[in-house]
């Protein structure tokens, strides 16, 4: 149908509804091809070229070194997932030192029992994180054991505080 609403906007113009002249019609401004340029296009020969194809499977590889080869890229996959939750952890416990060596901090742990409290359960949360992941990479387990020894060292330090001792 053709309506005289939509013929000014581009999104909704309605086709032309009578076949006759229509000056924005696209087949009143095509330009016709001319011959100098049809014998440049079929002069050219088509050019054939090969080009080598190898297919994953050309070789013929034993079911057990693919085997192999999967079970490396995963036992990758799962030594840098944890060690990334490992150093997630580590960030933490960092934090938590760098409060612990504020002055204001450790006036607050003498007097205040509740932030003793919350500091050391931070710390124990955070213990109980590391005991939580489990790896068979020595490399992180290396890590991991530090970032223990440094939560266990950053609670003594804690006690120590309470006790009056720093």
């Amino acid at each position: 149908m053709y309506s005289p609403f939509f013929t000014n906007s581009r999104r909704y113009q309605q086709p032309y509804p009578y076949p006759t002249y229509h000056p924005f019609h696209p087949v009143y401004h095509a330009e016709p091809i001319t011959e100098e340029i049809r014998p440049a296009e079929t002069s050219a020969a088509p050019k054939v070229v090969r080009i080598p194809v190898q297919f994953a499977g050309s070789e013929r590889s034993d079911r057990t070194e693919s085997a192999v080869k999967i079970q490396k890229v995963f036992r990758g996959f799962l030594a840098r997932k944890s060690l990334r939750k490992v150093k997630d952890i580590e960030i933490e416990v960092d934090k938590i030192e760098e409060r612990l060596r504020s002055r204001e901090t450790v006036e607050l742990l003498k007097t205040d029992a509740k932030e003793r409290l919350r500091m050391s359960e931070s710390l124990m949360s955070l213990l109980l994180k590391l005991d939580s992941i489990r790896s068979v990479d020595l490399g992180v387990r290396a890590c991991r054991k530090a970032v223990i020894r440094k939560a266990i060292g950053l609670q003594e330090r804690i006690d120590a505080i309470v006790a009056g001792e720093i």
